[in-house]
């Protein structure tokens, strides 16, 4: 088995992930994200039976690992068990450890090409250099808590400056490493970023609005921002807050979205604030999903990751 480091990083999950069907986008990355995970455990274990020197070796290499695999792995267990019920998850079990039975039956040739497998399990484990990997795992592994991604440092800091649709404005604040930026429709949306590396279904978007002279003035409420919503929209609550020193406020909103067929619909928490003559919108939402989905808890859970990016912003003139 010459090419058990090739196979594990780079051909067992192409061939696993040939053999599913085909779920949600989200479901698909994490069953292709699992699909390394489980490969690369199963070929740690396949070292350690063959070669019983080794197993110190084995158990260093899994002890020092980056605790994210780990968490990943679990948190991707959970996720899966939770989207595809019990059946179709023993299922994909049963097919994963077919297909690892298989490719991995054959002897590893000597223990030189073990050792190579080692040292690039330990290399994989500080650094690694494929995207699509790097941003699953980082993923998943803050599934259960988004927020603790920005909090652990895996994050990069956006800016507005030089950016065509902001003009002179100069906005900074932090998002997780593993959102993918995409370009944004309305040309008030600066940028929006999307969870799960574009496969999930929440977003933050930076937008900015000119604001007529009649509105310099103006503080905003709770009774000035009912004023600014769409009238289909559902104001769940408001909350004063801070950005960057300067007054905010934050509100709680639901919006149906009418054109779509069937209707859907969005939950959002803004961070809004108005400086020189421009409203600025730090959006967090989830959706669009089906208008009898409840989402109170899938808001809960990215509120402090919302909030946090919005703590987070620096204003520069």
């Amino acid at each position: 088995m010459k090419k058990l480091v090739l196979f594990i990083y780079c051909v067992f999950p192409a061939l696993f992930y040939a053999q599913i069907p085909k779920y949600s986008p989200k479901v698909n990355f994490a069953i292709e994200i699992y699909a390394f995970l489980k490969g690369q455990n199963s070929a740690l274990q396949k070292v350690a039976s063959q070669f019983p020197e080794l197993q110190l070796n084995v158990a260093a290499a899994e002890k020092n690992s980056n605790v994210l695999f780990g968490r990943a792995k679990q948190n991707i267990e959970h996720f899966l068990q939770d989207e595809l019920g019990n059946s179709e998850y023993n299922k994909l079990q049963s097919g994963l450890d077919s297909l690892l039975n298989k490719q991995l039956k054959n002897p590893i040739e000597n223990e030189k090409h073990a050792l190579d497998f080692l040292a690039k399990f330990k290399e994989r484990s500080f650094s690694i250099t494929d995207t699509l990997l790097l941003k699953g795992i980082i993923s998943f592994a803050y599934h259960d808590a988004p927020h603790e991604e920005i909090i652990d440092s895996h994050s990069e800091i956006f800016t507005t400056q030089d950016h065509p649709k902001a003009e002179q404005s100069i906005l900074k604040f932090p998002i997780p490493k593993s959102w993918l930026a995409e370009e944004a429709e309305m040309p008030e949306t600066v940028q929006q970023f999307t969870s799960y590396y574009g496969k999930g279904n929440e977003k933050i978007l930076i937008v900015i609005y000119d604001l007529p002279a009649e509105y310099d003035d103006v503080a905003l409420s709770q009774n000035s921002i009912s004023k600014m919503i769409a009238p289909d929209a559902n104001l769940i609550r408001t909350d004063a807050v801070t950005i960057d020193g300067r007054p905010a406020i934050m509100i709680e909103v639901e919006e149906i979205i009418n054109s779509a067929d069937p209707e859907m619909k969005v939950r959002m928490l803004q961070f809004m604030f108005i400086h020189e003559g421009k409203l600025y919108c730090l959006q967090g939402s989830i959706g669009p999903v089906e208008v009898n989905k409840n989402l109170e808890f899938q808001i809960k859970k990215y509120e402090p990751l919302f909030r946090l990016i919005a703590a987070n912003t620096q204003i520069g003139s």
